[in-house]
């Protein structure tokens, strides 16, 4: 009789610490929940920046530029083609995989121009020297025929993961203050600038590299007959 108390008692310990090995403390519960909150705000996170790079475009980061300028001095409004890009600029087009480039419709009298590239991967430093070597060129031909010289040297060239950005633009000045001048230029690149910081949430270093002026003007640039683009010569 006493052996039989002795298993009935010791069965009833088993199931006992068995049922208790089952049930979840409260701790335990809560600390499950709080591991499945995490995890579903990691995947919300990663489908917001996924949402996010997806609605970055040429096309977009171009519109901010415009939009921070304003319609009426944003002077860009005319296209340039990938064949423009890949002669005048030397440009790989087969290494840009989007782009977007404008320019006024007369540019030998306003330079305004705005390209924005989304390259492939190891093509944006390349990208980035051949715009300086046009910037370059633009720089000398405006040195000899000096309008809106404050604007073309405050140009910005920004490469942002494989975006890279060539924007010269703003209002033009009308007057013969050269302090003036640079301080319109200051003020409207201050506005693309914060258009750009907030698109990729950091305002890239600016690599546009301006040549000395040596008070020769230089060569290297001409304008076509029509007018319509500036030309390397």
């Amino acid at each position: 009789m006493k052996k039989l108390a002795s298993i009935l008692l010791a069965l009833t310990l088993l199931l006992s610490a068995m049922g208790c090995g089952q049930n979840k403390t409260p701790d335990d519960t809560k600390a499950s929940a709080d591991t499945k909150q995490i995890e579903k705000t990691d995947v919300t996170t990663d489908t917001q920046k996924k949402d996010a790079d997806a609605d970055l475009t040429p096309a977009a980061v171009e519109q901010a530029i415009a939009d921070a300028i304003g319609a009426d001095n944003y002077l860009c409004n005319t296209d340039i083609d990938a064949g423009t890009l890949g002669g005048y600029y030397g440009l790989d087009m087969s290494q840009v995989e989007a782009f977007v480039a404008k320019q006024n419709a007369i540019a030998s009298v306003n330079p305004d121009t705005v390209i924005v590239l989304k390259v492939k991967d190891g093509y944006a430093d390349t990208a980035v020297e051949l715009l300086n070597t046009a910037l370059a060129q633009m720089v000398s031909y405006i040195r000899q025929y000096p309008f809106g010289v404050a604007k073309v040297e405050g140009t910005r060239i920004y490469a942002s993961g494989n975006y890279v950005m060539y924007i010269l633009a703003g209002a033009s000045y009308d007057g013969e203050d050269s302090e003036g001048e640079v301080k319109l230029a200051d003020a409207e690149y201050a506005k693309i600038d914060a258009a750009i910081k907030t698109l990729f949430g950091t305002l890239p270093v600016n690599l546009a590299e301006i040549p000395e002026d040596n008070g020769n003007g230089g060569g290297g640039l001409i304008v076509s007959d029509d007018d319509d683009f500036f030309v390397g010569g």
